[in-house]
């Protein structure tokens, strides 16, 4: 099979020629060392200035300007019951877990799990803030003051999920109130975990000793890694070298997609990257190589593709390597990295070299909303089709559930490919028959990206059919997911607990539920313009940074 590089053109980006370029010398190229990391495609282009004055001026959100005062009572009404819901589960974790990391909702007994610094209270003060919590916020302020990122909790600190959680959770709350003591804690606590990138090639390790700066794999004695946990460092670190002016966060996630792209040539015989943009998930730091033909847009691999689109978008589209990466995998996604089911619905799969599994877990479900936010601004609508195609078959997960609630991840049959049928167990075609689909891993953990993707599609086109979906969701957690003293999964979303009378749940309530789902749940009802999209660009964590801060090419 070959491949042949696709145009930006297809997206609409267009470039202008050389001459407008500020960063380019005569014949359009600038020599690569005088230009920060990602300014300069991978043909030593910049952006055109014309492009980009016109995607800052661009404005995406929808402005529901014919929204009814009954339409709106009827949205009020549900935030403050997402409102309640999540008081509900602070008020257990304030009771039982005050500055833990997790509270063990079953137990009623705090879990350090992210080094003792208290996860769930650093990711959940910008949902503090957005809902006007401000008497828990600024108390939580008090303890983030004296957080010592020295003392590791006992436990090798996961160097990405530092990253999402904390770095990105202090950034927002800095932005949003604008108290300093949010920076200089993101900025020790960056600090702290660079060392992970104190390697040959700078590829950062997963783990990190931070009393030592010693850094290891998931793995011992490996120096295996994922897509997604090398490469999802961009937003967080390009917006700490800006209220820093220190290019060196920027400069360290950028060169991990330098030396990807430098040691993984398409096709070639050492490398097993064979369609263009569609990166392998496994990956060695060591050679900074791929070390399989697997590909995919879910679970260890979706925020690398996340932060390209969206880094992109928070430097005020100056980052030109970024989209224009982003455009090339997101065209071969579409080629390749989809399939029409037997149900008529377009679901992602897993690709490995050219083979296509027509498997998807639900971390799979950010890609309409990402999909759908990129296609507004550049002006794609065929890719905003693909991206509603894609939501609709997502939510068909959840929709045809009893629970209301989709599972973690499913297979699928696809159309005129009868094998995949045939292969499966008889329990598996049993749910193909019933649902249309099977559910490899039944459960739900309270996962946000579906969530994500309707609140987006919600903000883009104002239309209330998304938002209906995602009070309907909401009201499968209600029943399926409350106990006392906060929430926790559900382990068959076939079943719907409230019918039957008995609870089958997972005692899990990670930090993501009080910082990702309860803040897509809650802005989706909440008033339009509180965190627009055009003023603002969530994390993969959904944290807020804002889209206020000009940058034009320097820190």
């Amino acid at each position: 099979m070959k491949f042949g590089l696709i145009s930006l053109a297809v997206l609409g980006l267009f470039c202008a020629s050389a001459q407008s370029d500020p960063l380019s010398s005569k014949d359009g190229l600038l020599p690569r060392s005088h230009a920060l990391g990602g300014i300069l495609n991978r043909e030593g282009r910049a952006a055109s200035p014309e492009r980009i004055v016109t995607l800052r001026q661009r404005r995406t959100q929808h402005d529901f300007a014919d929204e009814s005062p009954e339409e709106r009572q009827v949205r009020l009404s549900r935030a403050e019951a997402i409102r309640q819901g999540f008081t509900h589960a602070w008020d257990g974790y304030k009771q039982y877990a005050y500055g833990a990391d997790e509270i063990d909702v079953v137990n009623k007994v705090p879990k350090t799990t992210r080094n003792g610094w208290g996860a769930t209270l650093v990711d959940a003060l910008d949902t503090l803030w957005i809902m006007g919590m401000k008497d828990e916020f600024w108390k939580a302020r008090d303890f983030v003051a004296k957080l010592d990122f020295r003392k590791d909790g006992g436990q090798l600190t996961k160097v990405f999920e530092t990253n999402i959680r904390y770095i990105g959770g202090l950034l927002s709350a800095y932005e949003l109130s604008d108290d300093k003591v949010f920076l200089e804690k993101a900025v020790e606590l960056t600090d702290a975990i660079m060392p992970a990138f104190n390697t040959p090639l700078g590829l950062p390790w997963q783990m990190l000793n931070v009393t030592t700066g010693v850094g290891s794999s998931e793995t011992p004695g490996k120096t295996s890694t994922n897509l997604a946990e090398i490469g999802t460092f961009q937003m967080e670190f390009y917006r700490l070298s800006q209220h820093t002016k220190n290019s060196t966060y920027h400069e360290a996630a950028q060169n991990v997609i330098t030396v990807m792209l430098n040691k993984n040539k398409l096709n070639d015989p050492s490398s097993n990257y064979s369609i263009p943009g569609m990166y392998p998930i496994d990956f060695d730091m060591a050679s900074g190589k791929f070390t399989s033909r697997a590909t995919y847009w879910g679970g260890g691999g979706d925020s690398f593709y996340e932060y390209l689109a969206k880094t992109w978008i928070l430097s005020d589209f100056m980052l030109e390597r970024n989209i224009d990466m982003w455009s090339e995998s997101i065209q071969s996604f579409k080629r390749y990295g989809v399939a029409e089911s037997t149900s008529g619905h377009l679901f992602p799969g897993f690709v490995d070299g050219t083979k296509f599994y027509p498997y998807a877990d639900t971390f799979t479900n950010f890609i309409p909303g990402t999909l759908g936010l990129i296609s507004k601004i550049v002006g794609s609508d065929s890719y905003f089709d693909l991206a509603e195609s894609l939501l609709e078959a997502g939510y068909s997960v959840f929709d045809k559930m009893p629970s209301s609630l989709g599972a973690e991840a499913i297979k699928f049959v696809r159309k005129n490919v009868p094998s995949d049928y045939l292969l499966m167990k008889n329990s598996s075609q049993s749910m193909v028959d019933q649902f249309g689909f099977s559910l490899e891993r039944p459960y739900y953990l309270l996962r946000p990206e579906l969530i994500e993707s309707l609140f987006y599609m919600y903000r883009l086109t104002g239309k209330t059919i998304y938002a209906d979906r995602v009070w309907k969701i909401w009201q499968g957690i209600q029943r399926n997911c409350r106990v006392p003293g906060g929430y926790v999964g559900t382990a068959n979303v076939a079943v719907d607990d409230s019918a039957s009378g008995t609870m089958d749940i997972i005692n899990s309530t990670e930090s993501f539920f009080f910082a990702e789902t309860f803040l897509y749940l809650y802005l989706t009802f909440a008033d339009h313009n509180l965190i627009s999209l055009d003023e603002w660009v969530f994390t993969t964590e959904a944290h807020p940074l804002s889209r206020k801060y000009v940058f034009d090419g320097t820190f």
